[in-house]
């Protein structure tokens, strides 16, 4: 069942971060064209657009990170470790990164996605609490995928640096 969830979760973050690599990567595409060609109007939209369509990549592509272990990590102290100690350390290792994103959940939660919502963007005019709520999907998803990770160790699962389970 857990596992289950997890993979449909990759799966869903991985629709959702290619979907917004391919508009910011359009996006781009448009700026390029309308600022090599004299005659076309250089849209003032794209540039803020593809920076919120980078910032929401960043945070799906997290998420999937965090399952496929992906993350920059210096394993010479774990490599020495017996086999008990070292799921040991993971887990209190995923535990303590758990509890960091649950608590920046909750402050970017109540600071930038409700009291932010009377402000709106330069060159788009759209109200900055979507752009903010990026970074609650960041930290939720983090906070879940932590959690997954933390059942996975619990069950006996091996997590390898760099592949999913």
């Amino acid at each position: 069942m857990v596992q289950s969830i997890a993979k449909a979760l990759d799966r869903l973050f991985t629709v959702f971060a290619c979907v917004f690599v391919c508009a910011f990567c359009a996006t781009v595409i448009i700026q390029i064209v309308c600022r090599s060609i004299p005659f076309l109007p250089i849209p003032s939209w794209t540039e803020e657009l593809a920076r919120y369509c980078f910032i929401y990549a960043v945070s799906c592509a997290a998420a999937l990170a965090v399952r496929a272990n992906a993350f920059v990590a210096v394993d010479i102290l774990t490599s020495l470790m017996p086999q008990r100690a070292k799921r040991f350390y993971n887990i209190v290792l995923n535990g303590a990164l758990c509890a960091f994103a649950v608590f920046f959940e909750a402050k970017c939660a109540v600071r930038f996605a409700s009291l932010r919502a009377r402000m709106v963007s330069t060159a788009m005019e759209i109200p900055m609490q979507w752009v903010y709520s990026a970074l609650v999907i960041l930290f939720g998803m983090l906070s879940l995928m932590y959690a997954l990770e933390i059942i996975f160790l619990l069950r006996g699962a091996e997590t390898e640096e760099g592949g999913a389970l």
